[in-house]
């Protein structure tokens, strides 16, 4: 058998699944080999027609097949009916067996791509926010993470919200803004009548579409726009709370902050400093994570990995 004939190592896909999107990384011996996005992807969607058509696309996008699977799914935890489920949907969707794919929590993923259990507070600021620990038993301690409709303060969509709040109230009082800001938000809009911004607020299920506004007050802040920046500043303050919150429980340990959020604006990360002393800001592909815990599990199943 010449080299070129010799079989490869297996591929292992980890996913980090989220309400903004899903990101895939393939990877050989830990070491990625080809990347991508599909659509949101969460444990409630896997029932549906829209979580069906995700999978079917992320299986189209990948160039081949792996041999195993770790993805991080919001709405589930490891073990649970709905992990069993989620697991069983990801196996049939790329034609492997059940005992070759895990799932856990988004946030679980995140937490063991940046710390070991009981060294630290992640503080995840993505669509939402959260502030998480792992103690070295494996219990979580946790603040936030409530989901738009309860909180979710700092995140992305509260950002979009507070962007468009603040906007209204200048379309109540007769005005039409001509600032930075207004300019980035109709940009994303289409324009700044309330029309146009009922349609966009409200035609879109879920999170996404108003979160999807936390990138224009990043580059209206950016541009100088004072509000962009009042805004950013209560979104790091929010967020410095969530960690506080947990530090009150689980003492004074060190934070990690990440998230998309934190990148649409070098700004933000600089006022979350500012609220909170000694955090450090940290961004990790944690898919790539997930496929070096896919590949832990075929080493665990004594497969050949050459």
């Amino acid at each position: 058998m010449t080299p070129e004939e010799s079989p490869r190592p297996p591929l292992t896909l980890g996913l980090d699944a989220g309400g903004s999107g899903t990101k895939w990384t393939l990877a050989r011996r830990g070491v990625p080999v080809a990347r991508g996005v599909v659509p949101p992807l969460t444990a409630a969607l896997l029932g549906t027609g829209a979580g069906q058509q995700t999978l079917q696309t992320l299986a189209d996008a990948l160039p081949e097949r792996p041999a195993a699977i770790h993805a991080g799914l919001p709405g589930l935890s490891a073990g649970s009916a709905a992990a069993h489920t989620a697991q069983n949907a990801l196996a049939e969707a790329l034609n492997l067996s059940p005992d070759r794919v895990s799932v856990e929590g988004d946030l679980d993923l995140a937490y063991r791509a940046h710390l070991t259990p009981g060294a630290g507070i992640l503080l995840y600021a993505g669509t939402g926010s959260i502030a998480y620990h792992v103690t070295r038993a494996g219990e979580v301690v946790r603040a936030g993470g409530r989901g738009y409709r309860l909180g979710d303060d700092g995140g992305g969509f509260s950002l979009g919200r507070a962007a468009l709040r603040w906007l209204t109230d200048r379309l109540d009082e007769g005005e039409v803004p001509a600032s930075p800001l207004a300019a980035e938000i109709s940009d994303v809009t289409g324009w700044l009548d309330w029309d146009t911004l009922r349609a966009f607020t409200y035609g879109m299920p879920g999170a996404a579409a108003i979160a999807s506004l936390a990138p224009a007050v990043g580059r209206a802040a950016d541009g100088g726009d004072r509000v962009a920046l009042a805004l950013l500043d209560e979104a790091a303050r929010a967020l410095a709370d969530l960690a506080r919150r947990v530090r009150g429980r689980v003492g004074p340990l060190p934070v990690t902050a990440t998230g998309g959020a934190l990148r649409v604006s070098p700004h933000f990360p600089a006022l979350l400093a500012r609220h909170l002393p000694g955090v450090t800001v940290r961004h990790r592909d944690h898919s790539e994570a997930a496929a070096r815990v896919a590949l832990g599990m075929l080493r665990e199943n004594d497969v050949d990995l050459m």
